[in-house]
């Protein structure tokens, strides 16, 4: 089975995926090629489990609650209110802080991974360069992005299940591309599509 570098490298190869994306990619595997054997392998096959398990830095859903900013990225599992009435979800989102609901019992974030590696990369790209002024999102300068709308999802803080992993801005490109999605009820070939017909 292909390792996920194998993925990305065969993609830039072949030109199956666009400009923004080639940068992401590149990045990516720049990135992988400077680590050495064991920890190359980590990177091209972790999980969510190994993933969270391995994360240095963890922080309680209330310190995201008070102090999550517009912008940032986020990973942590989740059990979602309604998941009896979806039809599929993510039990392990990675999603970038969009809106936070003024009673903060709930924020709007967009959940990369509803989307396939390319249009991952490609979202990633054109929200970073509509970010003019720090970490702040104006959601009328984001919202026209083609491949945004399957990925805007509410999630509710007192349905995150343990502490929440931030991202560091100098790691969005590399954990966009890790295989972190936990999907349930379908998978992600089924979601995905779904996705682009959206």
């Amino acid at each position: 089975m292909a390792s996920l570098l194998d993925k990305v490298q065969d993609a830039v190869r072949k030109g199956t995926v666009g400009a923004e994306v080639k940068r992401s990619a590149q990045w990516f595997r720049d990135k992988i090629k400077g680590l050495e054997g064991t920890l190359r392998n980590q990177w091209s096959t972790t999980n969510a489990p190994k993933f969270y398990r391995e994360a240095e830095t963890k922080m309680d859903r209330k310190i995201l609650r008070l102090k999550g900013n517009l912008g940032e990225l986020f990973a942590y599992y989740y059990d979602p209110k309604h998941k009896h009435t979806l039809p599929y979800y993510d039990r392990f989102p990675l999603v970038m802080l969009i809106g936070i609901d003024p009673n903060k019992e709930s924020f709007l974030g967009l959940n990369f991974h509803y989307l396939n590696p390319k249009w991952r990369a490609m979202l990633l790209d054109r929200v970073t360069t509509k970010i003019t002024t720090g970490a702040i999102i104006h959601w009328n300068r984001i919202a026209k992005i083609p491949m945004i709308e399957p990925t805007v999802k509410r999630y509710r803080y007192d349905h995150i299940m343990r502490k929440v992993i931030p991202i560091e801005e100098k790691d969005n490109e590399l954990a966009i591309f890790l295989p972190l999605e936990r999907f349930r009820k379908a998978s992600k070939s089924k979601v995905w599509a779904d996705s682009r017909r959206k």
